[in-house]
């Protein structure tokens, strides 16, 4: 009986155990939320992911203009040096509208206007780096900004960057350009008409190859710094630095007439344009081809195509691809043309 009653109990027990006690909850597992990244890219992470520097200026007070045949002036040399401290390509446009200027700066057309302005526009649009000249202006030169909201890293960088080239670097510029000269608002534009003293000749001959006259003046100012009697180590003789061969090929010699010489110029480009492939087919990207078979020879340029597709670049684009198989000399040939030939094109109507 006891046997009994013990056993009945440790049941009783047993049930009231597990009958009353529900089993545990098991909470779910919140969901995981990933953060979604803040954008932290920069104004001036734009710029240098892009590799050029979008600038607007005018012709006040010899801002930008032609000297000798090549680009020169006071917010020209600083802008080009803001550039060359960022590694950037300069991209200058040159309008002598300053309500136009900044209405390209409030469509994000430049990134950024350099010359003189009346008066400074305290508003939430624009910002504006005071560039301190060594003698009072009636104009204020300054570099003008679009406000971005939270985002001043384009003006921070020029900020930074006048830090060390306010100074003797400054004072040095602004009376190489300025000494001497009445610093007048109202009629300081000047207009740049002409490149060199051959400019009739360079026009003629390019009308007749159906080229831009200003191109055909980069490639002059390149080879000879528009000297018609320079003679080279080589035996490379007047504006267009031609090699004897080629005089021979076309008839002439050392005193054959300066429009002779152009013709002849005028005569191989011509060829070399004709025997470069169809297949380069963008114009800029031709105009680069020509450019290096007149520096370096159609052959090598023939052959450095079939070695960039051998390397799995593309044989028809010279940007970035055919370029780095050729000589350092022809890669600097067609690069300070090409860049000279903007400039001329930005100042020469």
């Amino acid at each position: 009986m006891n046997l009994y009653l013990s056993v009945l109990t440790c049941f009783c027990w047993l049930f009231f155990m597990t009958g009353c006690h529900e089993p545990p909850v098991v909470e779910p597992e919140p969901p995981v939320v990933e953060e979604v990244p803040v954008d932290t890219t920069t104004v001036m992470d734009l710029i240098r992911e892009r590799g050029t520097l979008r600038a607007a200026t005018d012709r006040r007070h010899l801002n930008y203009r032609l000297l000798e045949g090549r680009p020169a002036g006071f917010q020209f040399e600083l802008l080009d040096d803001f550039c060359e401290q960022h590694h950037l390509k300069l991209d200058l446009i040159v309008n002598d509208s300053l309500e136009e200027c900044y209405q390209m700066l409030a469509d994000s057309t430049v990134d950024l206007y350099a010359g003189g302005i009346d008066t400074l526009l305290f508003d939430s649009t624009f910002h504006h780096v005071i560039l301190k000249t060594p003698v009072e202006l009636e104009q204020t030169l300054a570099w003008v900004f679009k406000s971005h909201e939270n985002d001043s890293s384009l003006y921070y960088a020029v900020e930074d960057w006048l830090d060390d080239f306010q100074g003797a670097d400054m004072r040095n510029s602004f009376y190489h350009y300025f000494r001497g000269k009445k610093m007048r608002s109202d009629s300081a534009f000047r207009s740049t008409k002409h490149i060199s003293r051959y400019d009739n000749l360079i026009q003629a001959q390019a009308k007749k190859m159906g080229w831009d006259w200003r191109l055909l003046a980069a490639i002059i100012y390149q080879e000879s710094r528009f000297k018609p009697d320079l003679e080279s180590d080589r035996g490379a003789y007047g504006l267009m630095q031609l090699m004897p061969t080629t005089m021979e090929r076309y008839g002439i010699d050392c005193d054959a007439t300066l429009e002779e010489h152009l013709e002849a110029g005028g005569k191989l480009l011509l060829y070399l344009d004709k025997a470069l492939p169809e297949s380069i087919s963008d114009t800029l990207e031709r105009q680069k081809f020509v450019l290096a078979a007149y520096n370096v020879g159609l052959g090598h340029v023939l052959e450095t195509r079939k070695k960039a597709e051998r390397n799995g670049k593309d044989p028809d684009i010279w940007t970035d691809n055919v370029d780095a198989f050729n000589p350092r000399q022809t890669y600097r040939f067609v690069k300070d043309v090409t860049k000279r030939y903007f400039h001329y094109k930005a100042l020469i109507e």
